[in-house]
């Protein structure tokens, strides 16, 4: 059983409150309620590993520019830096 699913268990059982479970598997109690309110709202599926990754990116080009660089550069293979 993982760190997360055995927190859970002892939460559930009510034997310890949320500080002393924190202590117990070295959380932090901002963690252990994220943890806590995606077990309630998710059931189990809430427990496993997400991705890190941003959502989105303020700075990224927009996909009109792109597409045209892409159709620019498609047009005219020889323009630009030297390719070896």
């Amino acid at each position: 059983m993982d760190q997360r699913t055995q927190f859970i268990a002892d939460y559930l059982r009510e034997t310890l409150n949320v500080t002393e479970l924190c202590e117990l598997y070295g959380v932090s109690r901002k963690t252990a309620y994220k943890w806590i309110d995606r077990y309630l709202h998710e059931g189990p599926a809430g427990l496993d590993e997400r991705s890190r990754r941003p959502w989105h990116s303020p700075n990224t080009t927009a996909p009109e520019i792109v597409s045209a660089f892409l159709e620019v550069r498609r047009r005219h293979p020889s323009w630009g830096g030297r390719r070896y």
